[in-house]
């Protein structure tokens, strides 16, 4: 095995404006809290979540209807 030599090191290379992931759109749940995530699926996509996360927007869509 050798060892690199300092000269063949690339110099280093430090992001000053915003970075690479400045221009990335903001992630769509990101500002949401999970109670919010929740009331904006469908009854077939809160389906697919597991139970014991989705008890309480199943039980307050309930409330709702009845």
């Amino acid at each position: 095995m050798t060892k690199l030599h300092s000269e063949e090191l690339p110099e280093p290379f430090f992001i000053t404006e915003g970075g690479p992931s400045a221009d990335l759109p903001i992630h769509p749940h990101r500002t949401k809290s999970l109670p919010q995530i929740l009331a904006g699926l469908t009854d077939g996509e809160l389906a697919r979540w597991p139970e014991a996360l989705t008890d309480a927007e199943r039980e307050r869509r309930y409330r709702a209807i009845g």
